[in-house]
């Protein structure tokens, strides 16, 4: 089934948002714009939080205004509207808050890179994290929905396992 060449991957912390849009990228020939190397809370000073934000907001412009791209990432504060209004494709990833801490939990013992960069890692691992992903479900999902429904030609996929995702992206075809 074709789906679409402008591709949005949202979910909850661990959902498994980068390595989909990474898996979807290389399959399809498409870049893939990762928000989190963008994230202007993984510096603690206003300086340094402002020009990463600046450069968000430069390089998800950049990113649209290409004929293909897959954004993965919530940050509902960052151009959200207009990213949901850009895509064709929306995919979110609602897998269990118990798998998604397995994941971070098992990331950050094992200090894997995440997709090119340095991922969690032991000396980061924060029970805060585990609590928020327990108590909120961490992502925006009615936000997502009610703004999704605003764009009728925007596709949108859930899935709700790790099997779910992995059986989608095995299947998923220009």
């Amino acid at each position: 089934m074709n789906y679409g060449n402008k591709i949005l991957i949202m979910g909850g912390s661990c959902a498994g948002k980068s390595t989909t849009a990474e898996r979807l990228g290389q399959k399809l020939s498409i870049p893939v714009m990762y928000m989190d190397l963008f994230d202007p809370y993984a510096v603690n000073d206003d300086a340094g939080r402002a020009k990463r934000e600046q450069i968000m907001y430069k390089t998800i412009r950049d990113t649209m205004a290409k004929p293909k791209w897959i954004i993965e990432g919530v940050y509902q504060w960052y151009a959200f509207e207009e990213r949901m209004n850009g895509a064709d494709t929306l995919i979110i990833l609602r897998a269990p808050a118990v798998a998604r801490i397995w994941r971070y939990a098992k990331t950050c013992a094992l200090g894997q890179k995440r997709h090119g960069r340095n991922g969690f890692s032991a000396k980061n691992f924060r029970f805060s994290h585990v609590w928020y992903m327990m108590r909120h479900n961490d992502a925006p999902y009615d936000l997502i929905m009610q703004t999704a429904k605003k764009n009728k030609k925007l596709k949108v996929i859930e899935l709700k396992s790790f099997h779910e995702i992995n059986k989608f992206i095995n299947s998923y075809q220009r």
